[in-house]
């Protein structure tokens, strides 16, 4: 097992150099979402119904009085009080959060970018690296930068493979695979830009990873409520009110932070595509790719997890960690998987830890043996909790540890079973399931 002192070192190693110049590298005030457009509007004019009904009065000899049928103009069904069509289409529906689908469109601030990743070949003949051990693969991005001025962004730092789905089928994720010297000669192409123009532009990121196929992509913007970029004059759309997204509720739960684990300053917003479908609750999934548009942002039409950038401060507990494993609530149970669209319990607890780049053990036994034992009064949140759900004495269960509610009462996130998904059990030291079938906890402090 490697030192847990190294690795967390490593890890703020990483995070300073994150924080070393990012004022102005890749800000946004605004959270990310996606919207799905329509591609023709609701039923109107006479094939849709009638709007209103005008009675007009005339004299009996002229044929007495008459009704004038009012139908609806395009769009107008959606958008009632606009004052004329929008462009694009309106938005049935939109997800908000970090995690995408390759090939989406998502707003960040005044950028819209699409992400694709493919597999390259295989490395042969570079110095340094074991021929057959190492792929070439390429991140493919397209940016719209609504703003009149280019963004700083240095793709060595904000541009991560985070997951590779191997031939045989696994998926390992790792913090480091990125931009580098070496695959840029691999590829053989210039160095990267460090500026997104105005308007739109395309970069190809070449990165080195193990062989397989890209699973999932991180790109690492930096949340700032005072960023704000000059943008083209507008008209706005009389009577059109833009409802913003419902803040996250204030909490002050009483256990202590973990520093180690907190990323607090400068606030890092990673959001990841992966190859995986979404379709959203009681729809069909979207064939485009999304809007460039303001549109669809009230919280009614809006599914996930919204991202507050700013505002109060995370409360004490509220690390970087804790935040991940959260942000996975939800998604399917399926043994012996690792992730980023699945798990298994070991897996939910191995897959958050990576992502702020701290390795522990896989599988819930070799975790409880390989991480350092701490006592129940001095846990903290993103801390690991074993349990012995089928025998007495046989580790079978992990789940981290974290206040959620800021009730006070340590609260269980694990991948809990195939029936229940990734979720939250709440008050886990009183619950009568769980409490008497805890056999432990371990950290990577």
């Amino acid at each position: 097992m490697r030192n847990p002192l190294t690795i967390i070192g490593a890890a703020l190693l990483t995070l300073l150099v994150l924080g070393c110049g990012a004022a102005g590298v890749l800000e946004t005030s605004g959270a990310p979402r996606w919207a799905c457009p329509i591609p023709t509007p609701l039923p109107w004019g006479t094939a849709g119904p009638v709007k209103e009904v005008i009675t007009h009065t005339r004299p009996i000899t002229d044929g007495g009085d008459w009704d004038e049928l009012i139908y609806f103009a395009e769009w107008e069904r959606e958008y009632p009080n606009a004052g004329g069509p929008p462009f694009p289409s309106p938005t049935p529906y939109a997800r908000v959060g970090t995690n995408y689908i390759l090939g989406q469109r998502i707003e960040v601030g005044p950028l819209h970018v699409t992400v694709n990743a493919q597999a390259g070949p295989v490395v042969t003949g570079y110095p340094g690296i074991p021929d057959g051990t190492r792929q070439l693969d390429y991140i493919d991005l397209t940016w719209v930068n609504r703003a009149l001025v280019a963004i700083p962004i240095a793709y060595p730092e904000r541009v991560r493979l985070r997951a590779v789905k191997t031939p045989g089928g696994a998926v390992v994720s790792d913090a480091t695979w990125a931009y580098s010297k070496a695959a840029q000669e691999i590829a053989g192409g210039a160095a990267l830009p460090e500026l997104i123009p105005p308007g739109t532009s395309t970069v190809r990121v070449p990165v080195l990873a193990p062989v397989g196929v890209p699973e999932t992509v991180e790109l690492i913007f930096i949340g700032n409520p005072a960023a704000s970029y000059p943008m083209p004059s507008s008209t706005p759309v009389a009577g059109l009110t833009i409802t913003p997204d419902a803040p996250l509720a204030t909490r002050t739960p009483t256990p202590t932070g973990n520093p180690l684990l907190q990323d607090r300053t400068p606030q890092f917003i990673s959001v990841q595509w992966t190859a995986t479908t979404w379709v959203p609750p009681g729809g069909e999934a979207c064939g485009d790719p999304g809007a460039l548009t303001d549109w669809g942002n009230d919280v009614g039409s809006a599914w996930g997890e919204p991202v507050l950038v700013g505002g109060p401060p995370p409360p004490p507990g509220a690390s970087r960690l804790v935040q991940v494993a959260l942000a996975q609530v939800g998604k399917r149970y399926v043994w012996g998987s690792k992730g980023p669209t699945t798990f298994d319990c070991s897996g939910l607890a191995s897959w958050s830890y990576a992502q702020i780049g701290i390795g522990i053990p896989n599988g819930s036994r070799s975790q409880f043996a390989g991480m350092t034992s701490v006592d129940a009064g001095a846990i903290q949140p993103g801390d690991l909790i074993f349990f012995a759900i089928d025998s007495p004495t046989r580790i079978d269960h992990v789940g981290m540890l974290a206040d959620v509610n800021g009730d006070g009462a340590w609260d269980l996130i694990h991948a809990a079973s195939p029936a229940l998904g990734v979720r939250v059990d709440y008050g886990v030291f009183t619950s009568a399931y769980y409490q008497p079938k805890i056999r432990g906890f371990r950290s990577a402090r």
